[in-house]
């Protein structure tokens, strides 16, 4: 008898925590990019295959969480800017908190293309890991984020390459410049760079940016 009532007490301990997992968020187990980079769009359409990521909710037993509010936050990086117009009739945007929120589907799943840039040479102040991307208020994230328009003007052009090259000799490793999610600014960078600037898909800047 004395058995049968251990084992009944460790099959509560062992089904009890994993009944209050559920839907507990999990940063561990959800999925979000280390790095994201903020692009142009050329006639109203955003440039998706340089800057679309996707953000995955799970709690803490691995269940997608619906309807979930996945925050993407600029705040901690004052020298990019975000579209106060995302192109994109599920996107909100904060610009008083510079905050894009998205809501995730059945599957806990959600897809971003953040539009923005920056400041233009000799303005870049944020390193690695500057922005912040929240799921229902819980910090999952901590991506680089970078900026192919550089200057935040005029789509992606001379001025933006002038803008990375500053911040390639400052010998600083300015995120918004970081391409190639290497941590630090290099040749395949540039070339990322190049590729954005070569497709035509950032031939404009923000219609209205966030102040």
């Amino acid at each position: 008898m004395r058995l049968l009532q251990v084992l009944l007490c460790l099959a509560c301990v062992l089904v009890v925590p994993s009944v209050g997992w559920a839907g507990l968020p999990s940063p561990a187990n959800s999925t979000a990019p280390s790095c994201i980079s903020l692009v142009g769009s050329n006639g109203g359409v955003p440039a998706l295959a340089a800057g679309q990521f996707q953000v995955v909710y799970r709690d803490l037993a691995n269940n997608p969480i619906a309807n979930g509010a996945i925050v993407i936050d600029l705040s901690g990086a004052p020298d990019l800017n975000i579209c106060a117009d995302q192109l994109d009739a599920d996107a909100t945007v904060d610009c008083v908190h510079r905050t894009v929120t998205k809501h995730t589907a059945a599957d806990g799943s959600v897809r971003f293309t953040i539009l923005g840039g920056s400041n233009g040479a000799g303005n870049a102040v944020t390193l690695l890991n500057g922005g912040k991307i929240f799921a229902n208020g819980t910090l999952i994230q901590s991506p680089t984020v970078s900026a192919f328009d550089l200057d935040g003007a005029a789509g992606v052009g001379a001025n933006d390459l002038s803008a990375w090259l500053t911040d390639f000799g400052s010998g600083l490793n300015y995120g918004r410049s970081d391409f190639d999610c290497s941590g630090n600014l290099g040749a395949n960078d540039l070339s990322f760079w190049l590729t954005a600037f070569g497709s035509g898909t950032m031939a404009q800047s923000c219609t209205s940016q966030c102040p």
